[in-house]
């Protein structure tokens, strides 16, 4: 959850400033705040893959 607030404040900030002449540097430090926290916000999603309910019990099955 605080990821999700960081990348949306850090984002926010980030277009607000933009169009501030001296604010070149700090835009991009924001930019590259709101990344860190998008990768966090990912990062902690759950696992949602399918997994198989009876798995193959031989692994060189395949070759045969």
């Amino acid at each position: 959850m605080k990821s999700t607030v960081v990348a949306i404040g850090s984002l926010f900030l980030a277009v607000a400033l933009t169009p501030v002449v001296g604010a070149a540097l700090f835009v991009l430090l924001l930019l590259g705040q709101f990344l860190l926290a998008l990768v966090g916000v990912i990062g902690g999603q759950r696992n949602r893959t399918v997994r198989q309910h009876e798995p193959s019990m031989n692994p060189p099955g395949w070759r045969e």
